[in-house]
């Protein structure tokens, strides 16, 4: 494959001294607030730079070009989970760390004054009120307004409770939307169509369902495309889509939740191989930490899998990881694992994070 590092957009750190490795290179980044001016890092980057660990990114007041904003960073059940009393879990409790919010991304075309997100977390409200500041410069909505003018669609992964449970929030109770565009798969589509309080929302019309076909390209904007892919996770309800994320200079992989890497029905290299940055499940660190709980009940790639599969394959890519368990050690941003995670070139992903398409 050809290489990337002309369509490469340069990232850059919060100010509070932590740093990343350039994938080219090695060279390190710059605080974010020598890049970007003091009211954009006032008004949206630094508060939401310090939630969640990984490395964060700008992108600068007036810029035209498509960008993905990482909205949330936990697994389904979020920190503290109601069972868990581990150091990740009572720091947060104690109000030692801000309590991260549920694995999601929102995608921005300035250009063409459209937003979407990628999937409806427990916290879609205030995942939704952030994105709604975007992009920079944005004047902020006041009073109650019609959701659907503001938000332009809502892509799902699958039916498990992190990814789709935010939909509550989108009836009469709620914001009372008017036929906002769900995009999801065949199998999502029945299963929302005949479950309650889910259906309620269809016949209603306040979502308008878009089934997506695996493999067939979906074009939202003159700058932007997605591409959804079928993803092997477990399917209680449904079954699970990952995204390519196509913007003008460079694509985005997006797959938050995965069982293993392999036995795709489009295998998980190729699709990677066409990516240039790429969101992944980072859910354990190793298979060592559930504890009670048979590693079995809930399979996930661990993080130390991911960089050892991907290590030679990575390229120029950006790889970050997204979608971390209350167990995981990658929340403890001094964690050996952290340093870990940084040494061999990939990151954690952060809430507040700007990637540039």
């Amino acid at each position: 494959m050809t290489s990337r590092s002309p369509k490469r957009r340069r990232t850059t750190a919060p100010s509070d001294g932590l740093t990343r490795r350039r994938f080219l290179g090695g060279a390190l980044t710059l605080p974010v607030a020598a890049a970007i001016p003091a009211p954009f890092v006032g008004r949206v980057a630094a508060a939401a730079f310090g939630s969640e660990p990984g490395v964060g990114s700008a992108v600068v007041p007036g810029q035209a070009s498509p960008y993905a904003v990482v909205l949330g960073t936990a697994q389904d059940a979020g920190v503290p989970q109601v069972n868990c009393f581990n150091d990740n879990c009572n720091a947060v409790r104690r109000g030692e760390r801000p309590a991260p919010r549920v694995s999601c991304i929102g995608l921005v075309d300035p250009a063409a004054g459209k937003r979407f997100i990628f999937d409806a977390t427990p916290d879609f409200a205030p995942q939704v009120g952030e994105l709604l500041e975007h992009p920079p410069g944005t004047t902020p909505a006041t009073g109650s307004v019609p959701l659907e003018e503001y938000l332009h669609g809502i892509f799902l992964t699958h039916g498990h409770m992190g990814h789709y449970t935010g939909l509550i929030h989108l009836g009469r109770e709620g914001a009372a939307a008017r036929g906002l565009p769900l995009y999801v798969s065949a199998a999502m589509a029945s299963y929302l169509g005949a479950n309650e309080p889910w259906a309620f929302l269809v016949r209603n019309e306040h979502v308008r369902l878009v089934e997506l076909e695996p493999g067939t390209r979906v074009v939202l904007t003159d700058s932007l495309a997605v591409t959804p892919f079928e993803v092997v996770h477990r399917q209680e309800f449904t079954d699970t889509l990952g995204f390519l994320i196509h913007g003008p200079e460079r694509t985005l992989m997006f797959v938050p939740d995965a069982d293993v890497w392999e036995g795709w029905t489009v295998p998980f290299e190729e699709l990677f191989e066409r990516s240039d940055v790429a969101l992944i499940d980072g859910s354990f660190f190793s298979y060592d930490e559930l504890g009670h709980r048979p590693q079995g009940d809930v399979p996930h790639p661990p993080v130390v899998t991911s960089i050892e599969l991907l290590g030679d394959q990575r390229g120029d890519r950006e790889v970050w990881f997204i979608h971390l368990n209350n167990t995981n050690p990658l929340w403890d941003l001094d964690s050996r694992e952290n340093e870990v995670v940084r040494d061999a070139g990939f990151g954690v992903a952060r809430r507040g994070q700007i990637l540039g398409l």
